[in-house]
């Protein structure tokens, strides 16, 4: 059995390394006994701008989302509305804690870049090594001026013994209610040298459970891309609070 230092250095040996991330994708959202299928297009600059855009079948854009590390936008093209805020926004309409490093992460299947690593143990669980690092806070630097803590995070990852890549993250926030984020990875295929899992599975599990299934395509690395978004004078802001959920 390898140690803790061993596996976590193969984990991030092995991740993706890119500055430009372009891929095609279908998406099921379900809630409760509501499911919304789309297909979309994800652009992303690493550790800086992740853009979506989404369609429905017939392909005319309806919503394009817009993430950076200290923001969120979005426009509904369909009843011509936006708005703009912080990830605690973005968290409550998720039921989860959720910010860029973790979203970013989740998407293509690597370690949470503005968090520490401090606590952790090492073992072997189902055939595959399992990492668990306990209390991660957001590194000082990447903390926002109106963000004096960062929220402690358990995460336990699972990894495939023969590349070292990630099959499972599970991802709970220390002391909170139960809040619990899963994602399962499959289906690596190799992309300039790298392995990229073309199918996801997201769960969240808290007052209103979420999954989500994305299955990507036509995914190409580092040709320079652009992040087009505008709004339009005639679009309505959409008010949203961002007080938690009410139980």
């Amino acid at each position: 059995m390898y140690g803790f230092n061993y596996l976590y250095s193969k984990m991030l040996e092995n991740q993706m390394d890119f500055q430009y991330l372009n891929a095609r994708f279908g998406i099921e959202y379900k809630q409760g006994k509501k499911t919304t299928s789309l297909h979309g297009q994800l652009r992303i600059k690493n550790d800086s701008i992740i853009w979506i855009s989404f369609s429905p079948a017939l392909g005319i854009e309806a919503a394009r989302v817009v993430m950076t590390n200290d923001s969120v936008k979005f426009i509904n093209r369909l009843n011509k509305t936006y708005f703009t805020g912080e990830y605690l926004l973005l968290g409550n309409i998720l039921n989860t804690t959720i910010d860029y490093s973790i979203l970013q992460s989740m998407i293509i299947g690597n370690d949470l870049t503005q968090y520490d690593v401090s606590k952790y143990r090492a073992s072997i669980d189902g055939g595959l090594y399992r990492i668990t690092i306990q209390e991660r806070k957001k590194i000082k630097k990447y903390l926002k001026s109106n963000e004096s803590n960062s929220k402690i995070l358990v995460q336990n990852i699972w990894l495939d013994p023969g590349n070292f890549k990630i099959e499972k993250i599970e991802l709970k926030e220390l002391g909170g209610d139960n809040k619990k984020l899963d994602v399962l990875y499959n289906d690596y295929q190799e992309i300039n040298g790298r392995f990229f899992p073309m199918k996801l599975l997201i769960h969240i599990s808290s007052q209103k459970p979420v999954t989500i299934s994305v299955n990507f395509q036509k995914v190409e690395l580092n040709k320079p891309l652009k992040f087009p978004f505008s709004i339009s004078r005639k679009y309505e802001e959409l008010l949203i609070t961002d007080k938690p959920h009410e139980k």
